[in-house]
């Protein structure tokens, strides 16, 4: 049975997350350099993750949190059906008598109380509905000293961080709302039918704080939409003979007629409302499924790609190193050094004086100059005005951290040219690199729009 692409790459992050924590068995896995240059980086990373599960017997693991959100989600379904009944039996305060206003309270005002709580959040895309809740609530999954329970812990969280987290899990939260409230007002609409098919009821509503007025025109507001769908609403002295206390002997008519607008009001303001937005809900979160990525800018991921799909494979690097990227597996270990294209021209950003520039190894004519002030950084993007390169490589030093102005001033850089190197420069072949550090640099070369496999090191002693 296929699986969407939103499904593979939630499998791929609980991989992820359990090989943050634990080591998998690589044996049977055979993806072999050849067949990787010609297939996408995703699908080499859903076979690899086929190829754990299947190893490692990480299914049934991998799925648990998923069959537990199927069992909540049911007990809530059940819970709210309950409610909405139970709701609606509270409104016959007597054995043969409705309050109307009482019985609509309970069925739409909360309703839509609930409508409007959802819009302001959507709306002003409120910090709840993006993280997502429930992928916060995975910090408490509990920690177990068996690696296969472990394994399950990690495997959770990831799961939930993708279905409950960010824009997907906006939208799931959204479905879930809608389809809960749905759930209880047709609960309470199908009890509202059974009672008044086999018992006859008067109708009563009444007022302590308010006006009678009050009720009157409400009612006759509600009734306008309903009157236009061809049902019988109740007039205006019908509605003054059902008020509480009033001497009249309500007749069959006037039993048709509320009941109608009872029944009416419930599906025109309460369930059609609900329809329409679980509509919209289940075609957002389609929508968002179908886009959600994963982050390629984290250190496990650039790891991945440098061993699945070899940078020899891109026709921009020449005699491209194949050490592995030990730096992105450690803290104190060294990142990898490749030889960029002969055509790329180089700029230097604030390197300081324990750094000097440019090295040996770029030429005078490929080498555009350091930004080391304003006046410079002018002189430099006129130059690129002027002729601007294909291939542009930005040297930064390694050992210091980013910062917005740096980030700006890179992106400047580098916005005319097709394609765009980060060189992070060591003094010395074994310098190392923080891991926190490196995911800095990483992250700045995402909002600058550079491939995560052109962020590169160069020693330049």
């Amino acid at each position: 049975m296929s699986i969407s692409n939103f499904d593979k790459r939630v499998q791929i992050e609980q991989i992820r997350y359990i090989e943050a924590k634990h080591t998998l068995d690589y044996d049977s896995m055979e993806l072999s350099s050849d067949h990787s240059l010609h297939r996408d980086f995703d699908d080499c990373l859903s076979q690899r993750a086929q190829s754990l599960v299947q190893h490692n017997d990480l299914q049934p693991i991998l799925g648990r949190a998923e069959r537990v959100s199927r069992y909540t989600y049911t007990l809530s379904l059940t819970v709210a059906a309950v409610l909405g009944a139970l709701g609606t039996l509270y409104a016959f305060t007597g054995s043969h008598t409705i309050n109307i206003y009482s019985l609509l309270l309970v069925l739409l005002g909360f309703n839509l109380l609930s409508i409007l709580l959802w819009l302001a959040g959507i709306s002003l895309n409120l910090q709840s509905l993006r993280a997502g809740v429930l992928a916060k609530l995975t910090s408490w999954l509990p920690a177990r000293s068996h690696s296969k329970h472990e394994y399950g812990n990690q495997a959770d969280r990831a799961w939930l961080a993708c279905h409950y987290a960010g824009r997907t899990g906006k939208w799931q939260f959204s479905k879930i709302t809608h389809e809960l409230w749905l759930v209880y007002l047709l609960a309470g609409f199908a009890i509202l039918v059974l009672q008044l098919m086999i018992r006859q009821y008067d109708f009563v509503w009444g007022t302590t704080l308010l006006s009678d007025v009050a009720f009157v025109k409400l009612t006759d507001a509600l009734s306008a939409p309903l009157q236009a769908l061809g049902l019988i609403t109740p007039t205006i002295e019908q509605i003054n003979d059902t008020q509480i206390g009033a001497s009249q002997i309500l007749t069959a008519a006037h039993r048709y007629s509320w009941a109608q607008f009872l029944l009416g009001a419930l599906l025109l303001f309460g369930i059609v409302p609900r329809i329409l937005l679980w509509c919209w809900s289940m075609l957002m979160r389609a929508y968002a499924r179908r886009h959600f990525t994963l982050d390629y800018y984290l250190p496990y991921y650039i790891h991945l790609h440098q061993q699945l799909m070899p940078l020899a494979s891109h026709g921009e690097i020449i005699d491209a190193d194949t050490s592995p990227p030990a730096v992105l597996q450690a803290p104190d270990s060294h990142p990898a050094t490749h030889k960029l294209p002969s055509e790329t021209q180089w700029v230097s950003v604030e390197l300081g004086n324990d750094i000097s520039w440019p090295p040996v190894s770029i030429s005078a004519d490929k080498d555009l100059g350091q930004v080391v002030d304003r006046e410079s950084l002018t002189h430099i993007l006129n130059r690129l005005k002027n002729n601007t390169p294909a291939v542009i490589a930005v040297a930064v030093s390694a050992i210091r951290p980013p910062d917005r102005g740096v980030q700006r001033t890179i992106d400047n850089l580098m916005s005319d040219s097709a394609q765009r190197w980060l060189v992070l420069l060591l003094h010395h072949e074994h310098e190392s690199v923080s891991s926190t550090r490196l995911q800095a640099w990483y992250q700045l070369a995402k909002a600058c729009k550079v491939p995560a496999d052109h962020v590169i090191s160069m020693s330049v002693s």
